[in-house]
């Protein structure tokens, strides 16, 4: 049972070995690193269901000329640009470091890399209520660990992100603000589409009365139609009648003969 425990134990480090030395090799490549971020937000709008150019629109330019990653699309035609480029050179050689004064030097490398960055994407205007966004920009860090360390080791530097109005985001963060999105943007939806029908059964209701008060005028003029020609045909028809059949007493009768003698 022991040796058994030992081999299971070794096969999971082989694992997190391996694992650790692909974002090792992840972190190198600054390459590899945006397009690590960028497939962790396709997986999490894919989850949620987004669809581009209806939630979300990719790489287009704002009136600054910049190109935010992501541009969700909100209701009432707002727009939330994200950035998905994260500044990790300094965390994987801080991963790297043997000595501990190296670890310590290349961690506040690391912060003050995250901080000139969050700078940095405070200044691209992404934020512009002229163009139609919200008053904030996403800032995404690709890896929950790395988004706690940032937390743990520097907690000003959240309130600073703030204060440029840049949320920074880790996967689930993401995950939950744009399940948030999605929904109001359907409720948003559902709304408009209540209210549209609404307005075409308050369209409806209106013609309904036209319809109504033509067809009782309709139906009162069909029944003195039809009261004319009741009276047509009996009254009047009687009345021409008559002298009809006296007419032809005479014409048939002795009457004529009578007064030829």
């Amino acid at each position: 049972k022991l040796t058994g425990n030992l081999e299971t134990s070794s096969r999971e480090t082989q694992k997190l070995q391996e694992s650790t030395s692909k974002l090792r090799e992840i972190l190198s490549s600054s390459q590899k690193r945006g397009q690590w971020g960028e497939r962790m937000v396709e997986d999490i709008l894919d989850f949620i269901g987004f669809m581009e150019d209806k939630n979300y629109i990719k790489q287009t330019q704002v009136e600054s000329g910049e190109k935010p990653d992501y541009t969700f699309l909100l209701p009432k035609e707002k727009k939330l640009n994200m950035d998905v480029k994260f500044p990790l050179a300094s965390y994987e050689r801080y991963l790297n470091a043997k000595l501990e004064e190296g670890r310590e030097t290349q961690k506040k490398e690391f912060l003050k890399d995250v901080k000139n960055h969050i700078k940095a994407v405070a200044g691209r205007e992404y934020v512009n209520p002229a163009e139609g966004t919200v008053d904030y920009v996403l800032l995404f860090i690709p890896n929950e660990s790395i988004y706690g360390f940032i937390n743990q080791e520097d907690t000003e530097l959240i309130d600073y992100a703030l204060e440029k109005k840049v949320l920074l985001c880790s996967p689930l963060t993401l995950y939950a603000m744009l399940s948030l999105i999605y929904q109001a943007t359907r409720n948003f939806a559902m709304e408009e589409k209540a209210t549209e029908v609404m307005n075409l059964l308050n369209a409806f209701r209106l013609q309904w009365g036209k319809y109504v008060e033509v067809m009782d005028k309709m139906g009162r003029s069909l029944d003195t139609a039809k009261k004319d020609y009741d009276t047509m045909v009996s009254t009047r028809k009687n009345k021409l009648e008559k002298p009809l059949t006296q007419i032809e007493e005479i014409t048939t009768g002795g009457e004529i003969e009578d007064l030829i003698e």
